[in-house]
């Protein structure tokens, strides 16, 4: 038996509760879901925009603005 169990046994039945649900948030943290999808529900939110911006428009006004906030 590991060394960590012998001390966990030791803790009040609380504390015991406590460490058996923090080490299972680890282990939903941990776990990987292959299933899981990546969803682009933002994908054509800017088509009504198409002929007024191009991406290195919006990027060089996204530079600006953030110099603008950061020299303030």
């Amino acid at each position: 038996m590991h060394p960590i169990v012998n001390e966990i046994q030791k803790l009040p039945p609380q504390a015991q509760q406590e460490v058996i649900n923090f080490v299972a948030a680890l282990v939903k943290k941990q776990r990987h879901n292959p299933n899981h999808r990546l969803k682009q529900t933002w994908a054509g939110a800017m088509q009504a925009y198409r002929d007024t911006y191009t991406s290195l428009s919006l990027q060089k006004e996204t530079v600006d603005d953030w110099a603008n906030r950061v020299s303030d």
